[in-house]
Order: C-alpha cells, then sequence, then structure tokens
C-alpha cells in the first residue's frame, strides 16, 4: 500500500504543470469609458506565454464575484507550481497607498467600498505568491484618466487618477511590474494599432533565458522607445539573490546557455497575424499589405527580409532569381519550376511557393515595394496596398 501511494504521489509530481499563469482582459465597461485592447493584449500575452510552455488560464470582461472565483482557482493551481504569472488589461486606479483593478460593472463607488467593489492588486500578489519558485505580476492598466472622478470622497487630482508605486511586501518572492510610473496614463494602443506599447514590449521580451529583471529593462526601453518617452515602465520586487527566467528552464534550475536557433525565420502565429491587420490565406499562410507586414513582422520578434535576404534563399537553394525585364526571364522561371531541389529547398526553409513581400522600396515609385515569387525565382515591384505572403527574419548574433 505504501508503494502504491508512493507511485501515486511521484505521477501527480511529475504531472504538476511548473508554469502557470492567468490573463485577464476587460474591455466591456459600461459605467467608465470603454478601451480598445484590452481583450486583444490579453490574447497576445496568452499566446505569447503558451510558446513558453505556460499552463494558461484566460478571464475577460468579468464582473468581480466571477474575477474573484477565477483568481481562486488559479491560486490553486499555482501552490503546486514553480511559476506563477499574472497579466491584467484594463481599468486600473490608485488610492492612498492601494491600487485596484476595476472588474465590468462596478458603480457607486466611494472611497470607504472600493475594497469590497473592485479587486485589490494585493490580491494578484498573494495569489502568485503561492508558487514554490517566485511569481511576477505584469498590471498594464490607468488608461483613462476621467475614472477617479466616479468615486465619492475622491479628489480629481491627476495623482489619484493612475495607480500608485507598487509595493512588494518583505517574504514575498515576486515581481510586480507597472506599465507606466505612478501619477501618469498609459497607452491604450500605439499610433491607432491592436495593442498596447507594454503588451507589445512583453510579447517581444518575455521568451528569454535572461533573468527576469533584466528582461523587464528590455521592455522598459521597448515602452519608451514606442511611445518617444512618454510613458516608462516601473517594477520593484523582493527577488533576492538567484536566476529567476521565465523562458526556457524554470527556478531553482540553473539557467542553461541561451540556445542558438537554426533558422533565421519567424513564421508569424495566426494571432499575431489576425490582430495586426493580416489573414490566413487558403495556404494556411499570413498574407498582409506592405504595412502591416512590417508591423507583423515586428510584433512576431523580427522584421520583414529586404530583397536581397529573399534573392539569398533563392540562390542558396540552387536556384536562379531573375526580373521580368531579363532576356533570358521565361528560361530562368522554367528552369527553377522543374529543379526538383530547389522547389523542395525554399519550402524548408518555411517559405510557400507564391509571393513574399520584402521591405525594400522600389526607389523610382515609393507606392511600391520588390516581392519574390518562390515559384518562379522571380522579383518584381508591386503596389504596396496589395496582400502577399509573409515570412520574418530574426537578427542572428
Amino acid at each position: 500500500m505504501k508503494l502504491l501511494l508512493l507511485s501515486l504521489l511521484t505521477t501527480l509530481a511529475l504531472t504538476a504543470n511548473d508554469k502557470v499563469a492567468l490573463v485577464i482582459g476587460n474591455k466591456n465597461y459600461t459605467n467608465q469609458t470603454g478601451l480598445k485592447n484590452p481583450i486583444s493584449d490579453a490574447e497576445l500575452i496568452r499566446d505569447t506565454l503558451k510558446g513558453m510552455d505556460f499552463e494558461v488560464m484566460e478571464v475577460y470582461n468579468k464582473k468581480l464575484k466571477e474575477l474573484s472565483d477565477e483568481l481562486d482557482d488559479f491560486m490553486d493551481k499555482a501552490k503546486s507550481a514553480k511559476v506563477a504569472v499574472i497579466y491584467y488589461a484594463g481599468h486600473g486606479i490608485g488610492v492612498g497607498r492601494n491600487n485596484y483593478l476595476i472588474p465590468i460593472g462596478a458603480s457607486n463607488l466611494s472611497v470607504d467600498n472600493l475594497g469590497r467593489k473592485l479587486m485589490s492588486l494585493n490580491e494578484l500578489k498573494g495569489a502568485v505568491a503561492k508558487a514554490n519558485g517566485f511569481g511576477v505580476v505584469f498590471f498594464d492598466a490607468c488608461r483613462n484618466s476621467f475614472f477617479s472622478g466616479q468615486i465619492q470622497g475622491l479628489g480629481g487630482g491627476r495623482g489619484s487618477r493612475a495607480l500608485v508605486q507598487p509595493t512588494v511586501r518583505r517574504g514575498q518572492n515576486i515581481l510586480v511590474s507597472f506599465s507606466t510610473q505612478a501619477g501618469k496614463i498609459a497607452k491604450d494602443d500605439v499610433a491607432n494599432g491592436n495593442h498596447s506599447p507594454y503588451a507589445l514590449a512583453l510579447s517581444e521580451n518575455l521568451n528569454s533565458s535572461k533573468d527576469i529583471r533584466l528582461v523587464m529593462g528590455s521592455v522598459r526601453a521597448k515602452v519608451k522607445k514606442l511611445t518617444g518617452f512618454e510613458q516608462i515602465p516601473v517594477d520593484e520586487n523582493q527577488l533576492d539573490g538567484e536566476e529567476y527566467c521565465l523562458g526556457g528552464k524554470v527556478y531553482p534550475t540553473p539557467p542553461m546557455p541561451k540556445p542558438i536557433s537554426t533558422s533565421k525565420w519567424i513564421t508569424p502565429t495566426n494571432s499575431i497575424c489576425e490582430a495586426n491587420g493580416g489573414k490566413i490565406n487558403k495556404d494556411k499562410i499570413c498574407e498582409a499589405n506592405w504595412k502591416n507586414a512590417k508591423k507583423i513582422c515586428y510584433v512576431s520578434g523580427g522584421r520583414l527580409p529586404n530583397i536581397n535576404e529573399l534573392k539569398k534563399v533563392v540562390l542558396d537553394c540552387r536556384g536562379t532569381n531573375t526580373t521580368n525585364n531579363n532576356k533570358n526571364h521565361d528560361k530562368t522561371t522554367t528552369k527553377n519550376t522543374k529543379n526538383i531541389f530547389y522547389q523542395s529547398c525554399y519550402k524548408k526553409e518555411g517559405f510557400g511557393s507564391y509571393v513574399y513581400w520584402s521591405s525594400t522600396n522600389n526607389s523610382y515609385n515609393k507606392k511600391n515595394a520588390w516581392i519574390l515569387w518562390f515559384f518562379y525565382g522571380n522579383r518584381m515591384t508591386y503596389n504596396k496596398n496589395y496582400a502577399f505572403n509573409i515570412q520574418c527574419v530574426r537578427e542572428m548574433n
């Protein structure tokens, strides 16, 4: 019996997820000004964390009771995990020394009842603190400068409109990151896009073998760049003396050397493609106009390749690159279509047989950019408003 019990406990330990996350997005406010991007932001971080082997719970547009129930379920999972993460996007406010997220349907608020009608940031911190290793809270909130005026007994000064500086109690092995400084308003998007600058920066930088404290430095730099230094994320942590990594191996396992990618190419995910103006075509490839193609590659963690980089794929695959005005154009394209090695090789690099955008402008007509049709090995220029396939390139060290 003892052996059976020991075997069962060992099995449970092995199947418990080491990394758990809860993403919360509140958008459909009725008593406060609505927001544009919290759901798409939460979905972006969900996809990012799933790509890092997190077990992710999702909560969208919930009232306080439902939100509290989901947080309780997440806390139970966190107790058996090594790493616990919460990401919140929506309205938030700081009153005195306390920070709150705003559930859907919150109304008739006063300074005296905030603890009963809103969810405290301390509740999120307490949930991630249950992890056996460490916890992180990402608070992408405080986007609305008008909300404080709806709280009875609260002055309307700017300092009361945004979340106060987060604090971490002694003994909690957690990091709290807030998307902007105390007293400041966080942006809901960048250039009328589909994501907040903070969500974009997190998605680009989280999957790293670096310590989370170093990662947040990269996030801070990216947000400052995206917002022209109008928004600066801040964080406070109680992480002492160890390597704490969200990507790769998790604490307390010593961090492994940063892996070297075997490919320079990045294929955009369906969610990133569709969230940034693209669509998945019948060949299951992301396609978009030139402007959105550049944005999709940026959000994917890379950039749109230039025409010479696409041309190199053709040449490296033993194909011949040509243009429409080449006198041997027809012979060259026919040769490429019959070249079995070439037709197999470029597909192994992640490309399809149709047309792909490059980042290279037509020097004579800036409304056009260069494209490459891989099936024929043919490059030409085309109007940037047309939708073509997208494959992104990562910067190789």
